[in-house]
């Protein structure tokens, strides 16, 4: 033809997916070939007729358009969402890809709309509009804010407007439908052309070719690429558009309230994707999922209902309130507890049922009904106004639809009953997948397992004190018959005579027939009165047993029976699992049917064979004398005790020299009448020689208790033990406390910060040694206690508890919610859970004190255990085993030199009675000078002493920053063996 009969290129327009593409671009980017263009041009071939031929590049093959339910049904992905048919992660998946390919698609009508004129004919939901209009933006352009130029999907994601997932997803359901789309062109493109023109790059290009699970299979619940649904779907006859089937509909169970798919217990891992396999095999029947996830699908353990100990009697909580047992506010939240934990429970019938089934057998009044029913929607769910939306409590709680103090209590319950209750599903859940799915956020998380009293919504009616649910749950008891728990409610008539259960003294008294003269079990042994074997049996039976229940962080509870007197020491829980206690035993005990000493009594007899406690040092490493004179009781039960003994442990040693001097004399007054006799000698110990002479006034039991300010205000002994330093043999206690030289007295590390002998790091550090090797050290008394307790006891402050968290989760363990195990410090420094720096700081302390700690096993781990167990590596765990290589992080209260915990550790004294390690300070530098407590600086030189004895009067001092300060009249300077400080 003529060159004027020639048409246009430019002008041979061709209807792209969203926008008209010339002829010329088309043969621009590869999609025309020469030929086919030339004969366009020459009239030979008609914009329609190749447009036919291009159908994939212009339109593509279509994407997903819905759901074929039934026969001849075909459903949007909106409906089928609403309606359960796909999970709404499935539906919103496959919209986002129709809006990425071009046009949201609805089947009823056959109509391809863009997300705007989709959102008015209501084929989408408006609160899914605003991430549609994100999708779309991968087929008509991202727009670049610098150049205003369009980006594709690729693009975008360089340019960091989107994510790799993102862009993985809508780039891989394009290429299904036809190929990448060039938004500048309005066409899909075959991979390779696109990577060519750098609609995408290697990765992209690499990633896509390697199929990437990027959508779900709504069968199986699991990853599949699009092009694999697609395979799926059947074309409709009318239309040709492209349905999936309906989903099989998976197995279910019995829920809280309603059925359950199998599948979404897998999503919430409490079923192994295997069992669907089981259960569609037959080899695994609803009936055992059921029994197997029984406390996550019916039933709670919440507190069920009332034991009156005067009557004998199971009592619902609305009977008890009747009785004039509970008061009314206590009794609603008690009955709010178990609606918000899935079901009201009748403890004498042992049934569970919903609000309004309680309410027809009368199980509360009509008074309490409006709050029960509002209480119930935590199971059911809150509807959130001017939508159809299901939202939980916590998400409730968010929106302001329920009152936030209210809504802790109600979410304390649920966790202390089984678990969060995920009203869409109808189960519960473990917290970490609560978490997940926003059904709690960190500042929940924090507030519910610090229990403070924002949580102590709960009231106790025997002690009238303010609870959390889960401490009252914890003085609950079994009911003997169906194992429903049950608050005790204490007989007042003989709430008197079951105080005195806390603690009890028993002590063996031998008279001399000769003289008729009183003596101790030690003084008859050693008067040749006794053999060796009933000295052991008698001084077995000299005890002093206290109940220690101790609540973690993360609501586990340990209860313990304690021997203050021999150190030793039973986990009730831990015996009850080993099933070497009954049940039945701990609830006559917990019911005050049996005394604390009866309790220990069947204990010690049960675990006789089992169980070994504080063996007594051996006979002929030391010598005791005492002697002890007892005045009359007077009528208010106080007595007087006194009581000298003399500990003398002897040595091979031929230049060993000790010193005499005089002793210090002191008063104390306490609730327990103090232990006289010392405890075993530790097998790290070479060389020493302790007098001491001590003055006790005793109080009755119900007096004082242990942990009252009066307590912690007199308990006071300075008595110790010098230890030479020696390598490390065994486990051994941290430092718990300082001694103070200048005043010749034990304080706490608190007290020392506040008296400027100990610098604020040494102090933490110190502290973070104590929680992170097995909970903070009482130094008046030895034992270990949370860093909670400590706070509460005045050991440590509130700022320094919440600097402690992280060393106190160093013993209990880092929760790893993905492998639902605690892990130890070199596990949680690899997962970077925690700063390197603190992790190796913990370490050292817990491998000069015995080990690292296995919060799984229990117990401490060598560093070779930790080596195989790939917890450290060859370097980290010759860092660990070589102490000349630990940090030297604290400063030496008395040399005021940099020293590591380990040097710390050597140079400590061991006060003899409550075996606590005290770290000397002093006011002064003592670098270069003869210490008192240091008389011996070189080998071979002579003891010495301070000129003079040392007496400052201190009376009616009181220390109020110290839990441990005494009531001393007089001090004065022991007589100590020599031993080397090392500085």
């Amino acid at each position: 033809l003529p060159v004027t009969e020639r048409k246009d290129p430019s002008k041979l327009m061709f209807d792209g997916v969203r926008k008209p593409v010339s002829a010329q671009q088309l043969l621009d980017c590869g999609v025309l070939d020469k030929s086919t263009f030339d004969q366009l041009l020459k009239g030979k071939k008609t914009v329609p007729e190749v447009s036919v031929d291009k159908k994939v590049f212009l339109k593509g093959t279509g994407s997903i358009a819905g759901v074929a339910v039934g026969p001849s049904r075909k459903m949007s992905f909106t409906e089928a969402k609403k309606m359960k048919i796909l999970s709404s992660d499935s539906a919103d998946m496959l919209l986002e890809a129709q809006a990425a390919t071009g046009h949201i698609i609805d089947p009823r009508t056959n109509q391809k709309l863009t997300v705007k004129e989709a959102c008015a004919r209501g084929v989408v939901d408006k609160e899914d509009e605003s991430k549609l209009f994100a999708a779309e933006a991968a087929a008509i352009g991202y727009k670049d804010l610098t150049t205003g130029k369009l980006l594709s999907a690729g693009q975008a994601m360089k340019k960091g407007l989107i994510d790799k997932d993102t862009a993985l997803r809508v780039l891989q359901a394009q290429e299904s439908v036809g190929g990448i789309l060039d938004p500048d062109l309005s066409i899909f493109l075959p991979k390779n052309i696109a990577l060519n023109r750098n609609l995408i790059d290697q990765d992209l290009y690499h990633a896509l070719s390697q199929g990437p699970d990027c959508y779900l299979d709504p069968d199986t619940k699991q990853g599949t690429p699009y092009v694999s649904l697609k395979k799926k779907c059947k074309a409709d006859p009318s239309t040709g558009l492209l349905l999936l089937p309906e989903p099989k509909k998976p197995a279910t169970v019995q829920g809280l309230r309603g059925q359950v798919s199998v599948v979404d217990l897998v999503d919430a891992n409490l079923l192994q994707r295997s069992d669907i396999d089981k259960l569609n095999q037959g080899r695994l029947t609803s009936q055992e999922v059921e029994e197997r996830l029984r406390s996550y699908l019916r039933g709670s353990t919440c507190i069920a209902g009332v034991y009156d100990q005067a009557s004998d009697k199971v009592l619902t909580i609305y009977q008890a309130m009747k009785d004039g047992l509970l008061k009314s506010g206590t009794t609603l939240e008690l009955l709010e507890a178990q609606a918000a934990s899935g079901f009201i429970v009748d403890p004498v019938n042992n049934l569970y049922l919903t609000v309004s089934e309680a309410y027809n057998r009368r199980l509360f009044g009509p008074e309490f009904k409006d709050n029960l029913l509002a209480a119930e929607r935590a199971v059911t769910g809150y509807r959130l106004p001017g939508t159809d939306k299901t939202i939980s409590l916590f998400q409730a709680i968010e929106k302001g639809l329920v009152e936030k103090g209210h809504g802790i209590r109600l979410l304390e319950a649920q966790i202390a009953s089984g678990g969060i209750i995920d009203p869409e599903h109808s189960h519960r859940i473990d917290v970490n997948v609560a978490y997940k799915r926003g059904y709690l956020d960190d500042g929940m998380i924090k507030i519910l397992s610090d229990q403070n009293a924002d949580t102590k919504g709960f009231f106790d009616p025997n002690t009238e004190e303010n609870l959390t649910y889960t401490e009252l749950k914890n003085r609950c008891i079994p009911d003997k018959k169906t194992g429903l728990m049950l608050l005790p409610i204490i007989d007042k008539k003989s709430q008197e005579s079951t105080q005195k259960n806390t603690l009890r003294k028993r002590r063996v008294l031998i008279v001399d027939p000769d003289t008729n003269k009183e003596m101790t079990v030690r003084e008859a042994y050693d008067k040749g009165l006794i053999d060796y074997e009933t000295f052991l049996e008698l001084s077995d039976q000299e005890c002093e047993w206290e109940e220690v229940t101790i609540t973690a962080p993360d609501g586990s509870v340990k209860f313990l029976i304690n021997d203050k007197k021999t150190g030793r020491q039973y986990d009730i829980t831990e015996l009850l699992e080993k099933r070497l206690i009954d049940e039945s035993v701990v609830a006559q005990y917990r019911a005050r049917a049996i005394t604390i000493n009866e309790f220990a009594d069947i204990i010690t007899r049960k675990t006789k064979h089992s169980s070994s406690f504080g063996q007594p040092a051996a006979l002929g490493t030391s010598s005791v004398k005492s002697s002890s004179s007892t005045t009359s009781r007077t009528p208010l039960g106080i007595s007087s005790v006194t009581s000298s003994s003399t500990t003398t442990k002897t040595s091979s040693s031929s230049n060993l020299r000790t010193s005499e001097g005089s002793v210090p004399s002191l008063s104390t007054s306490s609730s327990r009448s103090s232990s006289l006799v010392s405890r075993p000698l530790s097998p790290t110990l070479a060389k020493m020689t302790t007098t001491k002479t001590t003055t006790v006034t005793e109080r009755s039991a119900s007096s004082v208790s242990q942990d009252s300010p009066d307590f912690h205000k007199h308990m006071s002994s300075v008595s110790f033990t010098l230890s030479s330093p020696v390598e490390i043999v065994g486990e051994q206690e941290p430092i718990g406390a300082i001694f103070d030289t200048d005043n010749v007295e034990k304080i706490s590390v608190t007290e020392a910060l506040n008296r400027d002998l100990v610098d604020s790091i040494t102090t933490q550090r110190l502290l973070e040694a104590q929680a992170c090797t097995g909970g903070i050290v009482d130094p008046a008394s030895g034992r270990r206690v949370s860093i909670q307790e400590a706070c509460r006891m005045g050991i440590i402050t509130e700022d320094m508890a919440t600097k402690l968290k992280a060393a106190q989760k160093a013993y209990i363990g880092f929760e790893d919610v993905k492998m639902k195990r605690k892990m130890s410090v070199p596990e949680a420094v690899k997962e970077m859970w925690l700063p390197y720096e603190a992790g190796q700081r913990f370490m050292e302390f817990q491998v000069v004190t015995g080990g690292l700690y296995d919060p799984e096993m229990g117990g401490r781990r060598t560093i070779e255990d930790a080596l195989k167990m790939g917890w450290l590596d060859g370097r980290a765990g010759q860092k660990l085993q070589d102490t000349k290589y630990h940090t030297k992080n604290l400063t030496c209260p008395k040399s005021k030199l940099k020293i590591s915990y380990k040097e710390a550790l050597d140079n400590c004294l061991t006060e003899e009675s409550t075996g606590v390690k005290m770290l000397q300070a002093s006011s002064v530098s003592s670098r270069g000078i003869s210490s008192p407590y240091n008389v011996a600086s070189a080998p071979g030189s002579t003891t010495g002493s301070r000129s003079g004895s040392r007496r400052s009067s201190r009376r009616n001092s009181l220390d109020l920053g110290s839990p441990i300060s005494s009531s001393v009249s007089r001090y004065s300077i022991s007589s100590f063996n020599s031993f080397q400080t090392k500085s």
